[in-house]
């Protein structure tokens, strides 16, 4: 399937095909916001209610209106980042997306989602805010990538990090600085106009999509291809599709209900009418612990998956005998380099062992001392984080995640060689054969420059290099 819509829809770079601020809306009117009076959106929020309770599959669809109340700006709003370049103003501040909050919606999706009512969600957000606020990845496709991940350009294998995974040049390259276990290069995970989207995410969430009998737009322009399209299948595989936005859209006409509201005020209508509460946001965290020969280690995993690392430990005060300040003071990208902490067993009880954990941290999280016995077995540690009132709480999981394999791209890296090359090509007006060496030489020339900037950092460098 996705070839063959591919080919019929979309050229050959079949994703982001315009060039940002051209994609900014081009007239007054399409600019405009529009706000249904309280009693017409209560009334039509009650019809969305019902549509929910008679759903059997619903699939959400989120774009970058969902996260304005966090503080992030959208694109092409009155005030957008692609809207302020085309009329040449200046864009708006926001908040670092590391540090934001997640919103009402955001937080009424993961309810909705766990228990049951909500089958999937599909995303053009890349600010990482769905996954922060508890929703497990099985349960997204994030279509435009996810700030917070970043890809092994040769084996495919993502790792989640507690920070932005920023690229190191500003060019078409995705470079992080950073290296996998197997020596290739990572890559920032977000995805450029003209670059190829990831296809796993792109066909969960045309399944999905055709699948739904009610798919809700919240937040989006839905005006980007090919994302905007999953909506637009439920709608003409004879599901409805509801469309919450405060400007117009091109599906509108699809539309079976039309909500014309910021997505927080309907979402919380919305959740009060199913008579379910929206939960505070909570920073969920496992870590989990145990022993290997002679020592003991302790890891970062996804709470919805153990067999997903996450590199959100600063440092692991063992002993009580503290933590040298140099090792708080190490950078993000040093700090994500060392996934699991351990020391030698010997002078520790097993029995009772407290171990202080330090984060990386973006809302002021605090170190925090547990209370462990590991003489038996492996355990794990759930520990919440509630920013509001800087407090922890933690207890034991007797209950584990399964431990799947996570997801592994391994076309990621080709289709990203496949833009910096078209990028060059385009750019440089070179030919194909010398726009291959062009980009070959510039990945060779940026392992060298991590290599310096980790080592300088007291990181490991490229592993290829210090083998």
């Amino acid at each position: 399937w996705l070839k063959i819509s591919a080919q019929r829809q979309f050229p050959r770079y079949w994703s982001l095909n315009a060039a940002m601020a051209s994609t900014a809306h081009k007239t007054a009117e399409a600019v405009e916001e529009h706000r249904d009076p309280p009693q017409v959106l209560e009334k039509k929020v009650k019809q969305l209610a019902e549509l929910v309770r008679r759903s059997n599959h619903f699939v959400v669809f989120t774009g970058a209106g969902i996260s304005t109340s966090a503080g992030i700006g959208d694109f092409r709003g009155p005030n957008g980042k692609w809207t302020c370049q085309a009329q040449g103003r200046q864009v708006p501040k926001s908040v670092d997306p590391v540090k934001a909050f997640p919103t009402a919606t955001h937080m009424s999706l993961v309810e909705l989602h766990r228990r049951g009512i909500l089958n999937y969600i599909i995303s053009q957000n890349c600010d990482g805010l769905h996954r922060r606020s508890g929703l497990p990845a099985s349960a997204i496709s994030e279509l435009h990538g996810n700030g917070n991940v970043e890809i092994c350009e040769d084996c495919g294998q993502s790792y989640f990090r507690d920070f932005k995974c920023t690229r190191m040049g500003k060019g078409a390259d995705h470079f992080t600085g950073r290296f996998c276990s197997c020596q290739g290069r990572l890559l920032n995970s977000t995805i450029d106009f003209g670059q190829n989207l990831p296809e796993r995410p792109l066909t969960l969430a045309g399944e999905h999509s055709r699948k739904a009998d009610l798919h809700l737009a919240l937040g989006s322009s839905l005006t980007v291809h090919p994302a905007c399209g999953m909506p637009s299948k439920t709608a003409k595989h004879g599901g409805n599709l509801v469309i919450c936005n405060l400007q117009k859209t091109p599906l509108d006409e699809l539309a079976s209900l039309r909500l014309f509201a910021e997505t927080d005020e309907v979402m919380k209508m919305l959740m009060m009418m199913l008579e379910i509460p929206i939960p505070s946001f909570v920073l969920d965290r496992r870590i989990a612990f145990g022993q290997s020969g002679s020592e003991v280690y302790c890891r970062a995993v996804d709470p919805h998956n153990a067999a997903q690392e996450i590199g959100l430990l600063r440092a692991v005060d063992w002993d009580g005998s503290g933590i040298a300040q140099a090792a708080l003071n190490k950078s993000q990208s040093v700090v994500a380099e060392q996934l699991v902490h351990s020391r030698q067993k010997k002078g520790l009880d097993l029995g009772r062992l407290q171990p202080v954990l330090h984060f990386v941290g973006h809302y002021g999280e605090p170190a925090l001392q547990l209370d462990l016995d590991l003489i038996q077995e492996e355990v794990h540690a759930m520990l919440s984080f509630d920013p509001y009132k800087q407090v922890w709480t933690w207890k034991l999981d007797e209950t584990r995640p399964a431990a799947e394999p996570p997801h592994v791209d391994k076309l990621y890296g080709e289709h990203h060689f496949e833009y910096c090359l078209k990028m060059r090509m385009e750019k440089k007006d070179m030919k194909q054969a010398e726009a291959k060496q062009s980009v070959e030489d510039g990945f060779e020339n940026s392992r060298c420059t991590a290599h310096a900037v980790s080592q300088a950092l007291g990181g490991p460098g490229d592993p290829r290099m210090a083998s």
